[in-house]
């Protein structure tokens, strides 16, 4: 392993807001009609604040603020964020991101999580940026299985045989597929998204008016144009956005913006510069292709589905559209605990960092005292 500083070159920079200058905008003849999907006005917005406002460099200064490293792993260089906790009680925590984010999400919660109260529990936290995304390499035939091992073994090296996971989106994924896997190794699992498919018919239980809500949002999820793109031809429009930082901005900036939730007043996962951090870090490094293959590699490799028998949290947020009914989950995963919160979108650590430490935090202690008794 070695020590890694983010550290983008000017010219990079500069080649960035010639093209951000010299994009050649769509009609305004449908303008802001819904449904349409990023809208001229607001990608003109974003675009605008990115060519005079946003500041890269203190992007780039809250990530070094942290210690960087590369490791190779399976022959690619994975990055990854090691902020160790000075408590010797500390428990090791593996952050997963997933799509279309990035370790940033992590980032602003690592020193809480590390260096919490000395009544709180302490984390050795490891937030790796997924392979393809950042600054981390990819190749054909790295899938979510494939990647869990990565990260398995990037955990031994570092020297936490045990850990806990915490992931929602690709993280999610990654992480179910880890405590399937070496549950002796995972000591619990966090989600902020749950993937649970159904019963058979005839064998379901009725379900309760919310969550026959939640289970209709949940069903429609495979249909997501994005996901059936990506899935089946993930560099088409990868050509297009590698070549127009206006087009990233539209494809990331509706996703940040449509996940998240749109009613909490304030909510930071709105913010144009959160978006905008996520924006140009997939654009500086070049990565939406690579990490948008991902979503085809899931395809061609599928996890077989078994059950985890590693103890399970689930941050149930309000926004949220990746969640399956808690009674469809608890035929996949070992649900101890289950937090329905009325704030909160699929970017939980940025939209409701409160919430998500301290749900984290309270599966630790659950977990520590359900130990302790035994």
């Amino acid at each position: 392993m070695r020590g890694f500083r983010v550290e983008i070159a000017e010219e990079a920079l500069e080649d960035l807001q010639a093209r951000l200058r010299a994009t050649r905008w769509i009609g305004d003849a449908i303008r802001d009609e819904p449904g349409y999907g990023a809208s001229l006005g607001f990608v003109q917005g974003l675009c605008m604040r990115w060519m005079d406002h946003f500041d890269w460099r203190g992007v780039e200064a809250r990530i070094n603020a942290l210690p960087g490293w590369l490791a190779e792993l399976d022959g690619l260089d994975l990055h990854f964020i090691h902020c160790p906790s000075p408590r010797p009680d500390a428990v090791p925590l593996l952050l997963i991101h997933g799509w279309p984010s990035s370790v940033l999400e992590f980032v602003d919660v690592a020193r809480t999580l590390a260096e919490p109260a000395a009544d709180e529990p302490a984390f050795h936290v490891v937030i790796p940026s997924l392979p393809g995304y950042g600054f981390s390499q990819t190749r054909p035939g790295v899938s979510p299985r494939r990647i869990a091992a990565m990260f398995a073994d990037l955990m031994t090296r570092i020297g936490y045989p045990r850990f806990l996971v915490q992931g929602g989106n690709w993280g999610s994924s990654i992480g179910t597929e880890m405590a399937r896997e070496w549950p002796e190794r995972v000591i619990g699992l966090h989600l902020n998204a749950v993937n649970a498919s159904p019963p058979p018919v005839g064998e379901a239980a009725p379900l309760s008016p919310e969550d026959h809500a939640l289970a209709d949002v949940y069903s429609r999820l495979l249909a997501y144009p994005h996901f059936n793109l990506l899935a089946q031809a993930p560099l088409s429009t990868a050509h297009a956005l590698n070549d127009s930082p206006a087009g990233l901005a539209g494809w990331i900036g509706e996703k940040l913006r449509d996940w998240a939730d749109t009613a909490l007043p304030g909510n930071p996962g709105l913010a144009p510069d959160w978006m905008l951090a996520t924006i140009a870090l997939y654009w500086l490094t070049g990565t939406i292709g690579s990490s948008s293959a991902l979503y085809r590699e899931a395809v061609r490799d599928p996890a077989p589905e078994r059950f985890v028998t590693v103890p399970t949290a689930v941050l149930h947020l309000a926004a949220e559209t990746v969640i399956a009914p808690r009674a469809w989950a608890e035929r996949h995963y070992h649900i101890v605990r289950w937090s329905r919160h009325e704030r909160g979108g699929h970017y939980a650590a940025i939209e409701v960092p409160d919430i998500f430490v301290e749900d984290v935090r309270s599966f630790t202690r659950m977990l520590c005292g359900n130990a302790e008794r035994g």
